[in-house]
């Protein structure tokens, strides 16, 4: 999608009042697979929404970004029960494993790694999410196995 077609696109999906503005970001999320800045102003222009509240909107909640992500996409859940289930160490070892550091986004690379507040699993601790299915009692073995073979 380009900017010249996301206009007619906005008009037709949402109305322009400010109440859209998640939904919108929703959208071109699942769309785009991120956020890039050229859309968020049009999403503003067409909502009438300030740029600095489209940005804090789309960067306060885990599941929208910014960046591009890479190819692959594994989040480790940093809620209270995973964390203390061994989550924390999970998240250095893969960290480690990958050569990334979490958070960091890198389209050119294989994986992002990141972490996310709670998957609530917390029975399932510590869980991992690979490519948008959550495991649970992960361990780096499995991980590392499971990492290695995606292309």
């Amino acid at each position: 999608m380009e900017r010249s077609e996301l206009r007619p696109i906005l008009r037709q999906k949402f109305p322009p009042e400010r109440a859209y503005l998640l939904p919108a970001l929703h959208y071109l999320q699942h769309e785009l697979g991120h956020l890039p800045e050229w859309a968020l102003q049009v999403v503003g222009w067409h909502l009438r929404v300030p740029a600095s509240e489209v940005y804090g909107a789309a960067t306060s909640y885990t599941e929208l970004r910014i960046a591009a992500p890479a190819r692959h996409r594994l989040r480790v859940c940093a809620g209270l029960s995973c964390w203390h289930g061994g989550g924390k160490e999970l998240l250095a070892q893969l960290a480690a494993h990958l050569g990334v550091a979490p958070g960091a986004a890198n389209p050119e690379a294989r994986v992002t790694l990141e972490e996310t507040p709670c998957a609530f699993l917390c029975p399932l601790a510590p869980a991992v999410e690979v490519d948008g299915q959550w495991q649970g009692r992960a361990t780096a073995r499995d991980l590392f196995r499971q990492v290695d073979g995606l292309e």
